[in-house]
C-alpha cells in the first residue's frame, strides 16, 4: 500500500522576547509606514481600522496576536512543551501503527553576538543541553537534528543573516563542541531563516546527508511584505514542487543536479509565508498514491504557542487522508522518514558507517588514523574534533591516506601538542544518515 511518512520538523531556538517599538520598526521596515508605537495602535492594525494605504490586510497579518504572542521565557517554553510532549496529546493523532506525532526538534545556539535586545539564551548548547533533558524526562521518540543562525556584520542576536563564509569560525565551535561534549553529530538540516546560499550548500554537501528546507510552492501567494520579496531569507521559486527528496545541483541548490545529499520540500506553519495548505497537503497525498510513497514535512517554531497549529495541521491532514484510504500515514523522525522513502531497510543496516582509530608514535609527533572499517563516509573526510586541556575546542581536517577508507591527523608543534589534549572524538555520516562516533582514548597512555 502507498505510504506518507510524516515529519515536524521544529527551529528549536528558545525563549524569544519583543518589545512594543520592535513590533512597529518591522512594520516601518516592511512597509514604510511610521506608526506611534502604542497598545491602541497595534489593536487598530490588527483589527484593520488604522488607514494605511491599502496595506490594511498585509500589516494585520505581520501583527496577527498569534505570532506576536511569543514564548519569552523557559517557563513559558517549559508549559507548552509540557503540553504538547505529553503523551495523551500525541496521541490524539495515530499514524497506521498507532504512533502518536513525533517531533524532530532542530536546536540553535546563540553564539557570536555582542547585542541582544530580544533576550535570546545566548551560549554554546544552552538550547540543545535543555531540550536533550527534557527529551529524556518525557520518555519520547523524538530527536534532535542541525539549526544554524549565520551570524550578521553588526552581530545583533535577533537580525537574520545567510553567510556560512563569515561564520565558519562559530559554526565549527558549535558542531565540535557538541560532537566532544553532547557525542552529536549533524546529519538533518533544517536552513536557518529558511535560507540555502552557495556556501552553505556547500558545506551541507561536506558533512550532512539530509536537508529539510526547500519552500517551494504549487500555489504561491503573492508576497508584499518588502522584507521577504525576491527570495529574501528563502528562495525556493526554482526548487522542485514535488513531496519528494532531490539532489541538488553543485552551482544551484535549487535545480536537481549530482550532489550526494537529498534535500525535500518542508513547508511553514504558524507564521506568515510559505504555508503548509490543505492543497499543498492534498499534492502529498496525491503523489504518494501515485508512487507509492511522499514525504509530507511541515515547520514552526517553539518561540510560540506550537499547540494551536499542532491541531490545525494534523487535523487538515487526517481529514484529507479519508479520501485517501489506501495511504498508510506514519509519524517519523526525518531520518527515518528519509531512509524509507530512499533506500532498502537491509541496505542501510549492512552499510552502516563505523569508525575506528589507531595512534602511531615517532620520535617527533603522534599520529592518529581514522579508519572506515564499515560503511563509507558521506561528504569527504570524518569531522575531527578536538578539547585541550584549557577547554579550548578545535577542528582541522585530515590527510587522506587511502580515499574513502583511512585518514590521519598529526600531532606536532605545526599543531597540537597531544600533552595538552584532554579529548579527541570522530564522527561521519554514510549516505543513509547512520552516524558513528569515536573518542579516540588512551592518549598519553597509546
Amino acid at each position: 500500500m502507498p505510504e506518507l511518512y510524516i515529519v515536524y520538523c521544529v527551529d528549536t531556538e528558545g525563549p524569544l522576547y519583543e518589545p512594543l517599538t520592535e513590533t512597529f520598526n518591522r512594520i516601518e521596515q516592511i512597509f514604510g509606514l511610521k506608526i506611534e508605537p502604542n497598545r491602541e495602535n497595534l489593536l487598530k492594525i490588527q483589527n484593520r481600522m488604522l488607514n494605511l494605504n491599502g496595506l490594511e490586510d498585509e500589516a494585520a497579518l505581520v501583527c496577527d496576536p498569534h505570532l506576536l504572542n511569543y514564548n519569552d521565557t523557559w517557563g513559558k517554553i517549559d508549559t507548552m512543551l509540557n503540553k504538547v510532549m505529553d503523551a495523551d496529546f500525541r496521541i490524539k493523532f495515530k499514524d497506521h501503527n498507532g504512533k502518536g506525532i513525533v517531533y524532530n526538534w532542530h536546536c540553535v545556539d546563540h553564539v557570536g553576538f555582542e547585542t541582544n535586545e530580544r533576550r535570546r539564551d545566548l551560549g554554546y548548547g544552552n538550547v540543545f543541553n535543555y531540550y536533550e533533558n527534557k527529551i529524556r524526562e518525557t520518555g519520547s521518540e523524538d530527536k534532535i537534528h542541525w539549526h544554524f543562525h549565520p551570524v550578521s556584520f553588526n552581530r545583533e542576536a535577533h537580525i537574520s543573516a545567510t553567510s556560512y563564509d563569515l561564520s565558519y569560525p562559530i559554526l565549527h565551535q558549535i558542531i565540535t563542541r557538541r560532537v566532544i561534549d553532547n557525542n552529536w553529530f549533524p546529519t538533518v538540516n533544517r536552513a536557518g531563516f529558511h535560507t540555502i546560499r552557495q556556501d552553505s550548500n556547500l558545506f551541507l554537501e561536506q558533512w550532512i546527508p539530509f536537508d529539510f528546507s526547500n519552500q517551494s510552492e504549487y500555489q504561491p501567494a503573492d508576497i508584499k511584505q518588502k522584507d521577504l520579496s525576491d527570495g529574501r531569507f528563502g528562495d525556493w521559486r526554482r526548487a522542485p514542487l514535488e513531496w519528494k527528496p532531490y539532489n541538488p545541483d553543485y552551482s544551484d541548490y535549487q535545480s536537481i543536479g549530482n550532489m550526494n545529499r537529498f534535500s525535500t520540500k518542508c513547508l511553514n506553519v504558524g507564521t506568515r509565508l510559505r504555508l503548509l495548505t490543505e492543497f499543498e497537503i492534498s499534492k502529498a497525498f496525491e503523489l504518494a498514491n501515485t508512487e507509492g510513497k511522499a514525504i509530507l514535512s511541515f515547520t514552526n517554531h517553539d518561540v510560540r504557542d506550537m499547540s494551536k497549529d499542532i491541531e490545525k495541521t494534523y487535523t487538515a491532514i487526517f481529514r484529507i487522508a479519508k479520501q485517501f484510504k489506501n495511504v498508510k500515514i506514519y509519524h517519523c523522525d526525518a531520518v527515518e522518514a528519509m531512509q524509507a522513502y530512499l533506500y532498502d531497510r537491509d541496505d542501510a543496516i549492512n552499510n552502516r558507517i563505523k569508525l575506528n582509530y589507531q595512534w602511531h608514535d615517532s620520535e617527533s609527533s603522534k599520529k592518529l588514523y581514522v579508519e572506515a572499517v564499515n560503511g563509507k563516509v558521506f561528504g569527504s573526510q570524518p569531522y575531527l574534533s578536538i578539547k585541550t586541556n584549557e577547554n579550548n575546542y578545535y577542528h582541522d581536517n585530515l590527510d587522506e591516506v587511502k580515499k574513502d577508507k583511512i585518514w590521519s591527523y598529526t600531532f606536532d608543534r605545526f599543531t597540537l601538542n597531544l600533552n595538552n589534549i584532554q579529548k579527541v572524538k570522530i564522527a561521519a555520516n554514510d549516505r543513509y544518515g547512520n552516524c558513528s562516533i569515536v573518542e579516540c582514548g588512551k592518549l598519553k597512555d597509546s
